[in-house]
């Protein structure tokens, strides 16, 4: 393992891009993901990759039968055409979906954890319709929809660090607002005025990452990174600052290992990293429950 680790933080390394673009995932989702744990809506990690992926599903159908414009191109600007149109159908239904689940718990529509399995059930749907109904099958969108960060370019990693690090400093910034609207509703009213505006600047904050990680890497990895270090971390520490720090690390840590792991035994790069953080899982709980007899 550790020439395999040698190698592959060489940057000479073919894939070089794709481990950094690994490492910035692994860095930046479990932040965003530790708000989502905090708020007890863990679940929503889950179902708005599945619109992201749909969405993105939804872009590549339109534009091959007609519905999007295809401007004159030569054959080597199809591929970033259609990753663009990708990235703006991840954006339009993550948000989209969002929206709708915003409404329908302004209306009473019953338990949050209801409206997310029949949202997740509606995404998941939408993307196998869309890849179904393709003019040329499966094959030629799938890729795109699953996302592959072991493929991920120099042009497509600038572009990931650049719109990760702005939403990094957003957290940052408004740290002390967007916890006190995840703990205390009720007090953020009494300071702030209400929770709205914070609640959409996280939703905001939230979609854009989950978007972009899902044309990176794909929903299952996105939402892996999302939730499974800050839910190590959770019995780990107790204040927030270290919470949030140590399921960034985490996340980092999985993602390097988890590339490792993939190049050194050639096994797929998500399965890998997800299978390391299920590990990583126990073996936090299992170290809190005995530091905790002690």
């Amino acid at each position: 393992m550790a020439q395999a680790f040698a190698e592959i933080l060489d940057p000479s390394f073919l894939l070089f891009p794709a481990v950094l673009g690994s490492i910035v995932l692994g860095l930046v989702c479990p932040v965003v993901g530790g708000f989502l744990v905090l708020r007890r809506s863990v679940l929503l990690g889950l179902t708005l990759p599945q619109f992201a992926a749909a969405g993105a599903a939804f872009a590549l159908f339109a534009h091959e039968v007609g519905l999007v414009p295809h401007p004159g191109h030569t054959s080597g600007d199809a591929h970033q055409i259609e990753r663009t149109l990708a990235y703006g159908g991840s954006l339009l239904f993550t948000f989209a979906g969002m929206t709708l689940l915003a409404l329908t718990d302004r209306g009473g529509g019953g338990r949050s954890e209801t409206r997310l399995a029949v949202a997740y059930a509606l995404a998941g749907s939408l993307m196998i319709l869309f890849v179904a109904v393709h003019p040329f099958g499966d094959a030629a969108i799938l890729g795109l929809v699953k996302g592959e960060a072991v493929v991920l370019s120099w042009r497509e990693f600038a572009a990931l660090s650049t719109v990760y690090a702005a939403v990094t400093a957003c957290l940052v910034v408004f740290r002390r607002e967007l916890l006190m609207a995840s703990f205390d509703r009720d007090l953020t009213f009494l300071l702030k005025g209400g929770t709205f505006t914070w609640d959409l600047l996280f939703h905001l904050l939230a979609g854009v990452t989950i978007a972009l990680g899902v044309m990176m890497a794909g929903p299952l990895l996105t939402f892996g990174l999302l939730v499974l270090p800050p839910i190590a971390a959770r019995p780990l520490v107790s204040r927030m600052a270290p919470y949030f720090i140590v399921s960034s690390l985490a996340g980092a840590g999985i993602g390097l290992t988890g590339f490792a792991v993939a190049y050194r035994f050639d096994v797929p790069l998500g399965p890998a990293i997800l299978t390391l953080g299920c590990a990583l899982v126990l073996a936090a709980h299992a170290l809190a429950g005995v530091l905790s007899h002690k």
